[in-house]
């Protein structure tokens, strides 16, 4: 059989099952938490259509210059790029494009009449009342706190996420037949029961607020690091001469790290149980901390506080090894080492979080053994008409998992509330109207490794461009460590994407053709002439990009 191609798609697309215009793909639209068009996107900058490249991530992702700031993009770790010199700067582009763009209005849906609560203003609850108004429902949204946007908002510090581009973003999110009502906390003000006899179905995505606290002797003498980190960021607290010990290892125990090197901390210490090996944080933030002075203590398990002249005392024992069940219980081999002991000012507890069953209140919803709410397949609670989403559903997340997660939520409850059994693909047509179609039969695309790629010396060796650094001075403004990049370097930096698995018409297949049965046209290379291919496997030696596949091996295929 003559070969197949794997294309760029050509559709805007919010939601599909997969495409038979796509049958291969790249590690990293594999790879990327939001199901991002990730080679689509880098083809429209490196042609400088900004527009339209925020429109494509708009499609998926209402907060491109929040995930493009505080993703630990995996899809960069994925890349085939890096095999050939130095992985693309998917994130940076991102941010570019979110910074610099101004995306085309997306039309919704003609209203249903149909009515949607969101609990929660974070980024699952957001990103489900921004995609539930775009497929014409109205959407009333719930938050306990003065301002939305959840711990992007609130938690972040400002020198890894500004608050300005949260709140252009959050702004954005709530276009249309959407109501934000701060200050109301379910369960509290209103109850969940009444608000499910007065809307056709209810989203819960408040997150995990309630902290995790030690049980150790002296817990009373730690602060909670997430609302450490929220006064921190109205108050603006000096620590100058203090010492600051923060116990935990994961991203939040790193942002208390940071803050406190800002608001000029004498020395900050991080005791947590993991090792170089398995750490929870980005390895980036490692680094940054010991860049920045921070001292790290590992392997370690914290057993008590004590108080004494105003200073604190933390001891913590040596681990050998550790692990957590299925209920998330903690269970170490403690090593033969004398007790570690550090003195402090200040001690943080950054031991996780757990959800707050105030908003569940009177309602008996089933929980799973980590106490996270039950969802089935469809986001569906125990609860008829009850949903949910984001970190309450499936546990500690990513930013990007949690607006996934919204996302294909409130498609699933559109799906409900207008009786379709079937998958529907949700796009957006050529006028920014948002459609939805029965889906086609799901595609499974093959991910092109970099073996696959014959001619990948195509693709010239080029340096990744950089987004300029600024020095992490403590004490100074909580200014943004890295700029973003420039109008031109954006353009080189998409330009090294290799478009694994999607054909980028260069034509080398139709010239390596000995039949000439291969020809360009308005949509890239075809067959012209099937019942002529040789099936020498020409043109899948000469493809750049690995997107010319057989559906049945060739016994001199290389």
């Amino acid at each position: 059989m003559p070969p197949i191609y794997s294309k760029e798609l050509k559709t805007l697309f919010i939601q599909h099952a997969g495409q038979l215009r796509q049958t291969r793909t790249s590690p990293c639209e594999d790879k990327c938490l939001l199901g991002n068009a990730v080679q689509k996107v880098h083809t429209l900058l490196a042609e400088g259509r900004v527009d339209e490249a925020l429109l494509w991530l708009h499609a998926r992702n209402p907060f491109p210059g929040v995930t493009g700031r505080v993703c630990p993009h995996p899809c960069e770790d994925a890349c085939n790029r890096a095999r050939h010199d130095e992985a693309v700067a998917i994130h940076s582009l991102e941010r570019f494009a979110a910074d610099h763009g101004r995306s085309a209005a997306i039309r919704p849906m003609p209203s249903t009449g149909r009515k949607v609560a969101v609990i929660g203003s974070g980024p699952a609850g957001l990103a489900a009342a921004r995609f539930a108004a775009l497929l014409g429902h109205s959407v009333d949204v719930y938050e306990s706190s003065p301002v939305m946007g959840g711990a992007p908002r609130q938690v972040i510090p400002d020198f890894r996420l500004p608050k300005d581009v949260v709140d252009r973003e959050t702004a954005a999110a709530i276009e249309g037949d959407v109501t934000v009502l701060t200050n109301i906390s379910v369960g509290r003000d209103i109850l969940l029961s009444d608000i499910l006899s007065r809307y056709d179905a209810c989203l819960m995505a408040v997150g995990l607020w309630k902290e995790r606290i030690l049980n150790i002797p002296g817990k009373e003498w730690l602060e909670p690091a997430v609302a450490w980190l929220r006064r921190m960021t109205l108050d603006r607290e000096s620590f100058e001469g203090r010492d600051v010990a923060i116990l935990g290892g994961g991203g939040v125990a790193f942002d208390c790290a940071f803050t406190a090197r800002r608001l000029k901390a004498r020395s900050v210490h991080l005791i947590c149980l993991e090792d170089d090996g398995c750490m929870r944080a980005p390895a980036e933030e490692v680094r940054q901390a010991r860049e920045e002075g921070i001292v790290l203590h590992q392997s370690l398990l914290s057993r008590g506080v004590s108080q004494k002249d105003g200073r604190f005392r933390v001891e913590a024992e040596q681990v050998r090894s550790f692990r957590f069940d299925e209920t998330g219980k903690l269970h170490v081999e403690p090593a033969d080492e004398p007790v570690f002991a550090l003195d402090a000012d200040c001690v943080i507890c950054a031991s996780g979080l757990m959800l707050d069953d105030a908003a569940l209140a009177g309602m008996d919803v089933e929980r799973t053994p980590r106490g996270m709410v039950k969802v089935d397949d469809r986001f569906r609670t125990s609860v008829p008409g009850l949903f949910a989403a984001g970190d309450m559903a499936f546990g500690p997340g990513l930013v990007a998992s949690a607006i996934r997660s919204g996302r294909e939520a409130a498609v699933s409850i559109h799906r409900i509330l207008m009786g379709e059994d079937k998958v529907v693909e949700v796009f957006i047509d050529g006028e920014g109207q948002v459609r939805t179609a029965p889906a086609d039969a799901a595609v499974t695309p093959h991910v092109v490794t970099v073996e696959e790629i014959m001619n990948v010396d195509y693709h010239e060796h080029a340096p990744r461009e950089r987004q300029p650094k600024r020095d992490a001075v403590p004490g100074v403004a909580f200014h943004e460590l890295e700029g973003g990049l420039s109008a031109e370097r954006s353009v080189k930096e998409a330009s090294r994407c290799m478009h694994c698995g999607h054909c980028m018409e260069c034509g080398s297949c139709v010239e390596s053709c000995p039949g000439h049965i291969l020809e360009m046209g308005d949509d890239g290379p075809f067959v012209a002439y099937p019942t002529q291919c040789w099936h020498c496997g020409c043109c899948r030696i000469a493809c750049p990009t690995g997107s010319i596949a057989y559906k049945f091996p060739l016994t001199m295929m290389l």
